[in-house]
């Protein structure tokens, strides 16, 4: 705000190069700022991007690899060691038991092993075991 007021006060003065200079740097200053917000939002739009929860599922006997908010009751999610899980998923009848954290969730110290039939809440992520 000073500088306009300087800017305002050149021009009422008539002092016309220091007016011109004090436009010119402000007007520099506006272009260059909005540029870096613009590419900070590109860089946070592709973040946000990369970012996107995906699933592995088993949808009309066919494997995808989609969005997880596109998932619907009755797709099979495939969770593999280390996974997110995109969704609240109740473990398959048959399938082996899995270890998940939950801890975000739940404050746990340790991973659940999750029984079929069981559910593992979105936001948990399978347990991958520390190698020995």
């Amino acid at each position: 705000m000073m500088i306009w007021l300087a800017i305002v006060i050149e021009a009422v003065i008539k002092d016309w190069p220091n007016f011109g200079v004090l436009l010119t740097l402000q007007v520099l200053n506006g272009t260059v700022g909005w540029w870096e917000e613009h590419k900070a939002g590109n860089a946070v739009a592709a973040l946000k991007k990369s970012l996107e929860p995906r699933a592995q599922v088993k949808r009309n006997g066919v494997h995808e690899n989609i969005n997880a908010e596109e998932l619907v009751p009755g797709d099979l999610v495939m969770l593999s060691a280390g996974a997110a899980v995109p969704a609240d998923s109740r473990v398959c009848a048959g399938a082996n038991p899995i270890e998940v954290d939950q801890s975000a969730m739940t404050g746990e110290s340790l991973p659940v092993t999750m029984h079929p039939g069981t559910v593992a809440y979105m936001g948990s992520n399978v347990y991958v075991p520390p190698s020995s």
